[in-house]
């Protein structure tokens, strides 16, 4: 196993999910996470009948964040101060994709 994606929370009533994702430092870039997270996006959509899936970062993790914009997921802000990191107050990078946006697999 070298990574893995897929939903971390579902909010039925809601219809929107988050995504999470890890892949072993010796597979990073190359185009494997993001093919694998298009494909995660399209089970949202089209299977759990999700509107709306969002995924966060840290801000200077730029591979995460590649990963979301290649996959069709758009820059929403920053959540400041949003996670409590070894005893510290982080800030977090929101994208989205919204199903009505033209999400497509390829």
């Amino acid at each position: 196993m070298i990574g893995t994606t897929g939903f971390i929370s579902w909010d039925i009533k809601n219809a929107k999910a988050k995504l999470g994702y890890a892949l072993s430092r010796a597979f990073w870039n190359r185009g494997h996470m993001t093919e694998a997270v298009k494909c995660v996006i399209a089970f949202g959509f089209e299977r759990m009948k999700v509107v709306r899936i969002e995924a966060r970062c840290h801000p200077e993790n730029t591979g995460s964040y590649r990963v979301m914009e290649k996959s069709g997921m758009e820059f929403e802000g920053i959540l400041r101060k949003h996670i409590l990191v070894k005893g510290a107050h982080e800030d977090v990078r929101m994208y989205a994709i919204i199903k009505e946006g033209g999400f497509q697999k390829n």
